[in-house]
């Protein structure tokens, strides 16, 4: 009676955050499309004398992307938990890759990707979602069951802690602290006691502190956005291009395509800075937009993790949750000068083969999450109704 139980309820186990959740990845990750299709021309035919070369790479990886989304969706979460280890250990293997001359690609000073003959993968985008699954599978199988602080300062502090000396030797402090903020996210939820989570969070805020002042460029660069320096070629010269954009595009925006600052005034207009043109060409609409959008999915993503029965699923969804939300909080603060310069990018929007696919790969397993879910509840309803008729 039960295999009839699970195959009647699945083809109507899709509840209402799995709908929304769909609809808002597909329209962030086309807006990301026509965007970088219009921020990318100049880049285009500046580096490369092809005004669509980004366009043409982003909509290839779309095109991987959105299967790789539709499969995770269709794939039982609880198996990953038994790739965990494997998967975590390659992603150490890949950043260590990188710091090897011949093996990266080296662009403003950091080697952040691997140099393969087929396509460039950014390592520290796999570190966010192999650490997402690491933490959460060893909390689950581990500290819950016996909450100490040995249960997570070995081995899942030691491997976030060798996964962030790593980044930083590429360097990338932008991706360690959107790292720290997700596994503390997870420790939150995954119920960690809160003396251990402040004595690990100090530990964190120390190396990042002292990472942040250790090179003269960084310290620079942080003095002078709380000093509000304005100089054409300062640390704040981004910042400032980036205000001009958003201002010139008032409500309505200067129309698509038709952005000024994209033409080499505004530096990384497809990648970091994508939501300042989203500003000059569509308006304060156009950005309202993308907020609602991205407070939608965050939304949703809550409502998935607390209905989520199981541990390992719920720290899994407010990891994966965090995964998206995070880099795009931070993203939007940067362009709009509420925070130093970081370097990330807004999540499908923004020019990038590995965050494109890690993004649509981590909401499908979220769908799945919301879908293996509801379908459980919804069998032991009917199971629990039927017991109740038969007493009657």
């Amino acid at each position: 009676m039960m295999e009839r139980q699970v195959k009647r309820h699945r083809i109507f186990s899709i509840g209402l955050e799995y709908y929304f959740l769909f609809i808002i990845t597909l329209i962030l990750s086309i807006i990301g499309i026509v965007m970088i299709s219009s921020a990318s021309i100049s880049v285009g035919e500046r580096y490369f004398n092809d005004s669509y070369w980004f366009i043409r790479r982003q909509v290839i990886w779309w095109l991987i992307s959105f299967p790789c989304f539709l499969i995770a969706s269709r794939i039982d979460y609880k198996k990953y938990r038994r790739f965990s280890n494997v998967f975590i250990l390659i992603v150490i293997g890949m950043l260590a890759l990188v710091l090897i001359p011949g093996f990266s690609i080296e662009s403003g000073g950091a080697k952040r990707w691997l140099d393969l003959w087929f396509f460039s993968p950014q390592p520290s985008e796999f570190a966010k979602l192999a650490l997402v699954f690491f933490f959460s599978d060893h909390l689950g199988r581990h500290y819950i069951k016996n909450p100490g602080i040995k249960r997570i300062l070995w081995p899942s502090f030691f491997v976030l802690c060798l996964v962030t000396i790593l980044i930083f030797l590429e360097p990338d402090l932008s991706t360690v602290i959107v790292i720290w903020l997700i596994i503390f996210i997870i420790m939150y939820i995954g119920e960690v006691k809160l003396k251990h989570m402040i004595g690990l969070g100090f530990i964190g805020a120390l190396v990042i502190t002292g990472y942040m002042f250790l090179e003269d460029y960084r310290r620079e660069r942080l003095l002078a956005f709380f000093n509000g320096s304005s100089e054409s070629g300062g640390f704040n010269f981004q910042i400032n291009q980036s205000l001009i954009a958003l201002g010139s595009g008032n409500i309505l925006g200067l129309g698509l395509g038709n952005s000024v600052q994209k033409y080499s005034y505004l530096p990384e207009a497809q990648t970091d800075f994508i939501f300042a043109i989203i500003g000059e060409e569509l308006g304060l609409i156009g950005t309202v937009l993308i907020v609602i959008l991205f407070l939608l999915f965050a939304f949703f993503g809550i409502r998935i993790c607390l209905k989520t029965n199981d541990y390992y699923g719920r720290v899994l969804a407010a990891g994966l949750t965090s995964l998206i939300t995070v880099p795009a909080i931070i993203n939007i603060a940067v362009v709009i000068g509420l925070v130093p310069v970081t370097g990330l990018t807004l999540p499908f929007i923004s020019f990038g083969g590995s965050s494109l696919l890690l993004s649509m790969v981590s909401v499908g397993i979220l769908l799945n999450i919301s879908r293996q879910n509801l379908l459980v509840r919804r069998i032991k309803k009917d199971i629990n109704n039927r017991i109740n008729d038969e007493r009657q």
